[in-house]
């Protein structure tokens, strides 16, 4: 009897022992791991960000400074988690990049001044070029509506945007040039075309890939990768990744087919960003405009596929506002973006979700799969058709002119 009390009392131990190990990692990692389940699981957990260690303690003045240091110390441990976490993913690439003081050494006129002073040189600093994907805790700058933000923690200071080299020598975007970047795009042959998305680009990609060799005689590149998206860059940063592709390679054509893991909040340096709220909006925004912004600078045509209607009752009405914002952006770049929704050919009345569609011929089929998201194979083949309806070939060259073979004159003598 006494050895069956004794296992007991440490059965209860060895379950408090769990329960407080378990209520300590959700205090520490509470905002990583609602970040973590709704991008894994897609589930928005209703409750919001985790309360703070202050709304636990009675508001008298005596705990104010402990609440200060306890509040610091979870916040500041929370960061040295989420480093060491990227440390073991992109290994040095995910420290803190320093910016390097370059000193310019300023030329002594080669005739003397009435002063015969040589100007002082000039500190600047360059920052170093970042090909991890992996976002590391240092300040972010960001361009929101043509301004400049720089946010440490939850501050942002704004200010003016230089504008790129590349940008500023885009061609005008005339009615004219409008006219024509609104036709097919043409294609030639060799060119290489880059796919981007999630994973309804990579169920889409194969088609794409296929439809563009055997019609255009182009190349593609497939870099879909499913669980992705612009909400959670931490987890795969599209943006850079589309830069550093640009980097290694040229690319005649950008396709973008994203937006079903984005209807999400986001945590930005702390702060809990309800999904469509104004800061969500604006961060979202500038990131799309960084992938549209990459192919204008080179000279690429982008097609932003717009996210399709959703079946699911958590990402229902939250997916015109991703496409709200595609269509806005790429508006930005007439002669070198364009936004194509997908609705009309995938829904049955222009807007909403569609599993079973009416087609020429084939009578009832079924274009989305049971989870209200991805799409069948006859879904695929819809939206191929779609992309490729897009593009056009060169047109044959002119047959030279016949020479009319010229007569032999004889001379008479």
């Amino acid at each position: 009897m006494a050895d069956t009390d004794e296992m007991e009392s440490q059965h209860h131990k060895a379950l408090l022992a769990i329960t407080f190990a378990s209520l300590l990692l959700v205090a520490v990692k509470g905002s990583a791991l609602l970040q973590y389940w709704q991008q894994t699981h897609h589930i928005l957990l209703e409750f919001g960000s985790l309360p703070s260690t202050s709304s636990f303690i009675p508001g008298q003045p005596i705990f104010r400074e402990w609440e200060q240091r306890l509040d610091g110390i979870i916040a500041d441990s929370k960061h040295r988690m989420l480093l060491a976490g990227q440390l073991l993913v992109a290994g040095d690439n995910a420290l803190p990049r320093v910016e390097v003081p370059v000193i310019k050494t300023a030329q002594c006129p080669a005739i003397a001044t009435n002063n015969n002073v040589c100007p002082e040189p000039v500190a600047t600093t360059t920052k170093p070029a970042v090909v991890s994907t992996v976002s590391t805790p240092t300040p972010t700058t960001a361009t929101i509506n043509n301004m400049q933000v720089s946010s440490v923690g939850t501050h942002s200071e704004i200010a003016p945007v230089e504008t790129s080299e590349q940008l500023e020598s885009l061609p005008e975007a005339t009615p004219e040039a409008i006219a024509a970047a609104q036709g097919p795009i043409i294609l030639s042959t060799g060119e290489r075309i880059l796919l981007i998305g999630d994973s309804l680009m990579q169920g889409l990609a194969p088609h794409l890939v296929t439809g563009l060799k055997r019609k255009f005689h182009v190349e593609s590149m497939d870099l879909s990768k499913h669980s992705t998206g612009l909400t959670y860059p931490a987890f795969f940063d599209w943006p850079s990744t589309v830069e550093d592709a640009f980097e290694l390679e040229d690319y005649a054509v950008v396709i973008v087919f994203l937006g079903a893991n984005d209807p999400w909040d986001m945590t930005i340096h702390g702060e809990y960003l309800r999904f469509g709220s104004e800061k969500w909006t604006a961060i979202y925004r500038e990131r799309v405009a960084r992938i549209i912004k990459t192919a204008a600078e080179h000279r690429a045509r982008l097609i932003w596929l717009g996210a399709p209607p959703m079946g699911r009752d958590d990402l229902l009405g939250k997916v015109p506002t991703l496409n709200t914002i595609y269509a806005e952006e790429t508006a930005k770049y007439p002669l070198f973006a364009r936004f194509v929704s997908t609705d009309p050919t995938l829904t049955a009345d222009g807007s909403s979700f569609t599993k079973f569609l009416e087609l020429p011929e084939r009578g009832s089929v079924m274009v989305r799969t049971d989870d209200g998201v991805h799409f069948t194979t006859q879904g695929h083949r819809l939206l191929a058709s779609l992309a490729l309806t897009q593009f056009g070939a060169p047109p044959p060259p002119e047959p030279e002119p016949e020479i009319a073979p010229t007569e032999s004159k004889i001379t008479q003598r």
